[in-house]
């Protein structure tokens, strides 16, 4: 497909380039990998920048490269204390916040998981498949808790995988 492309900022995820900006054909904002790019041709023709653009604010409640398709929700899964050190260090998104206190003993009792010295964190995001994988990442050491929505897609995704282990794959 060819496309006419006002390009408004580049972006990197998971060591991927990505060119974000106004695609005229479908008349509206679009993402494209720039390792997919067959061929760019550099046009004389110039716009203007939209006043209020930033690519930091369009993606602040979006996981990934996805442009976010709705508001965004809070998300909360808990992890081994093993596993929340690394998530310390490595943020799964920049809204990540860990849950302490009274409020953290609340959502483990809802779980049934009271005794545990698990730790709780959550995040602000539109989810989407790039945030279900990234949870499937973690497989036995992480577990969402809420949304159900998110919840259940995370399981759906690591029954898939679990049952292609359990059985084969067939060709």
């Amino acid at each position: 497909n060819t496309y006419t492309l006002r390009p408004y900022a580049v972006k990197e995820f998971a060591k991927r380039w990505y060119i974000i900006g106004y695609c005229l054909e479908r008349e509206a904002l679009r993402v494209y990998g720039l390792d997919r790019i067959m061929q760019l041709v550099i046009s004389d023709r110039t716009f203007r920048m939209p006043a209020k653009f930033d690519v930091d604010e369009l993606f602040a409640t979006s996981f990934g490269i996805y442009l976010p398709a709705g508001p965004g929700q809070a998300i909360v899964f808990r992890t081994p204390p093993t596993g929340a050190r690394f998530l310390r260090d490595r943020p799964i998104h920049s809204s990540q916040k860990e849950i302490e206190g009274k409020e953290r003993t609340k959502i483990l009792d809802k779980y049934g998981w009271r005794d545990a010295d698990d730790v709780v964190f959550s995040i602000f995001v539109c989810p989407n498949k790039n945030l279900v994988m990234e949870f499937c990442k973690y497989a036995g050491r992480l577990e969402v808790l809420s949304p159900a929505n998110v919840r259940k897609s995370v399981g759906d995704q690591l029954r898939a995988g679990a049952f292609h282990y359990e059985n084969g794959i067939s060709e």
